[in-house]
């Protein structure tokens, strides 16, 4: 009975051990792997990473590896940021998006959206504010091989829908001096990494997917992301931004790696709008 009650305390021990161990491993490839990106990013530019520019949320461990929702968030009203670099250390492809945001369109207050995560990995959200400093937030997720998982839809089924929208309109609060509205963009698209493989034809299937997406609220630009694989499949992109009080046209198009446009328009006005856009033009 004591020998029996000791094996298992000595197999839970030699898992804890293990776990720690490989933690410890993650821990420090991770730290390399941040030193070896940093300088490809922003050369020998200081990144402060002191907390109130900005923040952001992930899960510590995803659901899906697929479809991990990532959201950031400006928290100093008072200073503009200009973009967003939104990086997956780990990822094949570790640049997930870069977020520009326009003078014109005002300071935008959060965003959000979903990535691929292939393995354990630092999330971060590199800022650069108008006076050219870089701050960073990040959270580590626990998630493993979503840029090579299986395609939730039909291939051929996706192909053909490539490029439909989805555009949601609303107001997203107001206060004393300004009002915002949110849109959530959704864009039908397999954005296809090149890791994964189809049973059918026993072949990888070749690397499709949206390259760029921009917005425009009555005809002022408000967003270009510059982006690639590592956001997932169907593509979103939740924003909230600073509204006229007479309400707001908004203009999204999106473009992807074989060459092809896809654009809509929908207007802000009393509760939510709904827009589905037909594909533009698949090659």
């Amino acid at each position: 009975m004591i020998f029996r009650h000791s094996a298992k305390f000595f197999a839970l021990l030699a898992l804890l051990l293990a776990t720690a161990s490989y933690s410890a491993l993650v821990s420090a490839g991770a730290e390399e792997r941040w030193t070896a990106l940093k300088p490809a990013f922003f050369g020998d530019r200081p990144i402060s990473e002191e907390p109130g520019v900005i923040s952001i949320e992930a899960p510590m461990r995803a659901h899906d590896a697929a479809t991990v929702p990532i959201v950031v968030r400006s928290t100093d009203p008072g200073r503009r940021l200009v973009k967003v670099h939104l990086i997956a250390d780990q990822n094949p492809l570790p640049l997930a998006g870069v977020f520009k945001f326009s003078e014109e369109a005002g300071n935008w207050t959060s965003f959000e959206t979903r990535i691929r995560i292939d393995q354990y990995t630092h999330v971060r959200a590199i800022a650069e504010l108008a006076d050219g400093s870089l701050h960073m937030a990040s959270s580590f997720v626990k998630a493993a091989g979503g840029c090579s998982a299986p395609a939730m839809a039909d291939l051929q089924a996706a192909i053909s829908n490539a490029g439909r929208m989805k555009v949601l309109l609303g107001e997203a609060a107001e206060s004393e001096t300004a009002s915002s509205a949110e849109a959530i963009i959704k864009i039908s698209h397999p954005n296809n990494s090149g890791m994964q493989f189809d049973q059918v034809s026993r072949n990888y299937i070749p690397a499709f997917y949206i390259d760029k997406i921009g917005a425009e609220v009555n005809g002022r630009p408000l967003l270009d992301v510059e982006t690639n694989f590592s956001l997932s499949e169907n593509p979103v992109i939740r924003l909230n931004f600073p509204a006229d009080a007479d309400h707001s046209e908004i203009t999204v198009f999106a473009t992807d790696s074989k060459g092809n446009r896809y654009e809509q328009s929908a207007n802000l006005d009393d509760g939510a709008v709904t827009l589905e856009a037909p594909t533009t033009t698949v090659q």
